[in-house]
């Protein structure tokens, strides 16, 4: 095989190199390896091609970063004059931008104060679950100085009236559970979630043999077919410590429970 021509080139400044004519004597010499299959035997060949490929590579990269060094040698000396003055300007910056900053700080507030107040003008169909559900309706975006009042206005009118309408809704289902029915609502305000809580709670609770309780007459659970005259009434009246070990979605459930059969506690 052919001694490769550009091995000569590291006496020669990388600027002056015809790259055409290197490509094309490149890739003729490199087409030379495609068909050659090295056994056991030529492994010493193949040691050697190694090694003129390898000194190849290493004349084009070292010409490549010797260039690369001599380019940027102008540059790098002013470099430094050039950050000098990039600092300068950096500096003035950041002292307007912490102005405008603070300026945009005091109109979001201001905004927000603006956005609360219409609110709570608007929102007393909710009652005492207004404020909950402000927190979940409120759009950042409200506070914008691209967002006018009428847009955030609109808005809230419309999550109200939808919200009113839902908390309606809940209690036209008329289930006993309705105090939970309104905790899951005004954690997600989806009837959806409404619907398919109510569903999980009417069946658990006929699983756990509360009689009725599918229509909506939860509490009514069986009478005992015969009751000792010695036995004595119960005083819902007093207190009963019980501790319950369990998950917090199984005590949810317990709890839903209780308040379907009118029985009242306390978590501790």
């Amino acid at each position: 095989m052919n001694e490769l021509q550009i091995i000569g080139l590291d006496i020669t400044d990388i600027s002056a190199w015809d790259f055409t004519a290197l490509k094309e004597e490149l890739q003729a010499y490199l087409s030379e390896y495609a068909g050659i299959a090295y056994t056991d035997e030529t492994i010493k060949d193949a040691k050697k091609d190694r090694t003129t490929l390898n000194k190849a590579k290493k004349v084009v990269e070292d010409a490549r970063k010797a260039y690369k060094a001599r380019c940027l040698k102008p540059y790098e000396a002013i470099e430094p004059q050039i950050k000098e003055l990039t600092g300068l300007i950096e500096e003035r910056r950041q002292q307007i931008d912490e102005t405008v900053k603070e300026y945009e700080g005091r109109q979001k507030k201001k905004k927000k104060k603006e956005v609360r107040e219409y609110y709570n003008r608007v929102s007393g169909s909710l009652g005492a679950d207004a404020d909950k559900i402000y927190q979940k309706v409120f759009d950042p975006k409200w506070t914008n100085a691209s967002t006018n009042a009428a847009k955030y206005r609109e808005e809230i009118q419309i999550a109200v009236a939808s919200a009113a309408r839902d908390l309606e809704s809940i209690k036209a289902l008329d289930s006993p559970f309705e105090d939970t029915l309104k905790e899951v609502y005004l954690e997600t305000l989806s009837m959806d979630a409404v619907l398919q809580k109510n569903g999980e709670l009417k069946e658990a609770t006929g699983k756990a043999g509360l009689i009725g309780a599918a229509d909506g007459n939860a509490g009514m659970v069986p009478a005992p077919t015969a009751m000792s005259s010695e036995t004595p009434e119960a005083d819902e009246t007093e207190g009963t410590l019980v501790r319950i070990h369990a998950s917090q979605a199984r005590l949810k459930q317990i709890c839903d429970f209780m308040k379907a059969i009118g029985v009242t506690y306390e978590i501790v």
